[in-house]
């Protein structure tokens, strides 16, 4: 999914019967498939509580699903009061007194949304952003606009369409993404809708655009992807490249995936890295490339360049390249004043981790603070958005707190092997609450492959969801195949594991202790609060 391919700001547009919303800090939405932190929570919370949208069953609200025109339909009929309706429709592809009749009957009546020229409705189909900012054209009374929207794929907007994406573009409540792009043809999900309407009735933006962001969050996500640094031509099959990702029907780059699902978390703007020459297409030509330009140690010339100014916590993306860090991604932290800023870099590969990579990163970012990065493999991306949240998680993003995205309760603990006591902490899920009810413990583990410390458990944690196959480092793990719980320290030529592990939390503390210790240790975890107190 791409939410910020959908940034939609609502101001005023419908006639709302209901209360503008307060968004205190959802704490359970009930659903099965919506975080409590995640940026949509609210909206979810709002458009059930109001009856404006429902679940798709009793568990799940769906939010990554497409939204149809039919729930399109009834939305926006149920924002509006749901007025009574006469008469039936004549498409041949509605049924009478179906769960969107009314609404269905409403919008074509009032020529808000209308069918397509064979008669039919398209019920089932998705919600495109040229058919949303029509739609909302059309609802306002079609208003006349003199300014013309200037998008890099303009000439993709179709051309019933491009006097409603002008008006929706200068009146503020539709933005374009990155590289300028309008991305007429990409589908809205349910989340998104939420958020347009719980916006709308709280006289808000939708979504801050990337250049007009909340101070508060003085947060950059920057990443360099091929996709973006190369000129592909329009046959490129997404199947066969490790770069390329299909995610809800459209071709991205799996760097640049990762960096949305970030944006999703924490807020910010989103910035592409992108070097003045692009990178062949052939992938050979782009190995060649890479190993001259790492060999000479070039610094490629960027494109355009960022006020990193106004940004204190800037992460960092980019694919491994021979176990490096691409070259344009090192003249972009190289060619700034970074003093004081917080880096996070995270990063794709193929199958051996982060590499040189991370000390790369830090080398370059001179006077600013490094911290633990994800490395995540190119085929793993798009189902990692709970890697990606516990990892998050982990990080003390103070700052960010007032984003209510990461300000999720943590427990913090203490470790102790042998003399050295390192500080870490269990996320809030329910394995790791699992794991803090059998605390204080002391596990014997064996040091395995380098990379980590492992130990079995004498009691049986019950999972949530699917384990992953890949560990970052500083990762607490569990594993339910053999009952084992793990400490991850080191990325090693073997990153992929043969059985899944849980993370239920991070140490915190410099892993460098770990590279010393016997084959076989035992170490303990406390709860800090439960430490504090006794003493």
């Amino acid at each position: 999914m791409r939410k910020r391919n959908f940034m939609l700001f609502v101001t005023g547009l419908l006639t709302a019967v209901m209360s503008v919303p307060t968004f205190a800090a959802v704490e359970d939405t009930g659903f099965s498939d919506v975080f409590a932190d995640a940026w949509y929570a609210d909206a979810v919370m709002y458009c059930t509580e109001n009856s404006l949208m429902s679940g798709t069953d009793e568990t799940a609200f769906s939010p990554n699903e497409s939204m149809t025109r039919a729930m399109l339909a009834t939305v926006l009929y149920r924002m509006d009061g749901s007025p009574s309706v006469t008469g039936t429709d004549h498409f041949t592809d509605t049924e009478e007194d179906a769960w969107y009749s009314d609404g269905v009957l409403w919008a074509s009546q009032n020529g808000i949304i209308s069918g397509y020229n064979n008669d039919t409705f398209g019920t089932e189909d998705a919600v495109t952003r040229e058919q949303i900012a029509a739609i909302l054209w059309r609802y306002a009374g079609s208003p006349e606009t003199d300014v013309k929207a200037d998008f890099s794929d303009e000439e993709q907007i179709s051309s019933w369409a491009k006097q409603a994406v002008d008006w929706a573009q200068s009146s503020g409540y539709m933005s374009g993404t990155t590289g300028n792009r309008f991305n007429p043809a990409v589908n809205a999900t349910r989340a998104e809708v939420a958020a347009v309407l719980m916006r709308y009735q709280a006289g808000q933006n939708v979504f801050p655009s990337e250049s007009d962001t909340d101070a508060e969050q003085n947060v950059l996500v920057a990443y360099f992807s091929r996709w973006g640094n190369t000129d592909y031509g329009t046959d490129v099959d997404a199947t066969t490249s490790a770069s390329i990702v299909l995610n809800d029907g459209q071709q991205v780059g799996t760097t640049e995936l990762f960096a949305e699902m970030i944006q999703d978390e924490v807020g910010g703007d989103l910035y592409l890295i992108q070097s003045s020459e692009s990178y062949p297409v052939d992938f050979d030509d782009v190995v060649d490339k890479n190993h001259e330009e790492q060999g000479e140690n070039f610094r490629p010339e960027l494109i355009s360049e960022v006020d990193l100014s106004k940004y204190d916590i800037i992460f960092v993306g980019y694919p491994v390249w021979a176990s490096s860090v691409p070259t344009p991604v090192l003249s972009f932290l190289e060619s700034a004043d970074l003093s004081g800023k917080k880096i996070i870099p995270f990063c794709t590969h193929d199958g051996y981790g982060a590499g040189s990579s991370y000390s790369e990163v830090e080398q370059s970012s001179q006077n600013a603070t490094v911290e633990q990065g994800l490395a995540l493999e190119a085929s793993e991306v798009s189902g990692a958005q709970e890697t990606i949240h516990n990892w998050l998680k982990g990080l003390e993003l103070n700052n960010l707190e007032s984003n209510n995205h990461l300000a999720e309760e943590q427990t913090k603990v203490y470790i102790t092997i042998g003399d050295a006591v390192l500080e870490g902490i269990l996320y809030d899920n329910s394995m790791a609450e699992q794991f803090i009810s059998q605390l204080p413990q002391t596990i014997s583990m064996s040091n395995y492959g380098g990379r980590e410390v492992y130990g079995g458990i004498d009691y049986d944690i019950t999972v949530e969801g699917e384990g992953q196959l890949y560990f970052d480092n500083g990762d607490i793990t569990y594993c339910p195949t053999n009952n084992t719980a793990a400490i991850f320290y080191a990325q090693t030529d073997h990153p992929n594991l043969t059985m899944a592990v849980y993370p239920i939390g991070q140490v915190t503390s410099d892993l460098s202790v770990f590279h010393d210790l016997p084959n076989r240790v035992d170490v303990s975890f406390e709860v800090a609060d439960e430490i504090r107190s006794k003493s």
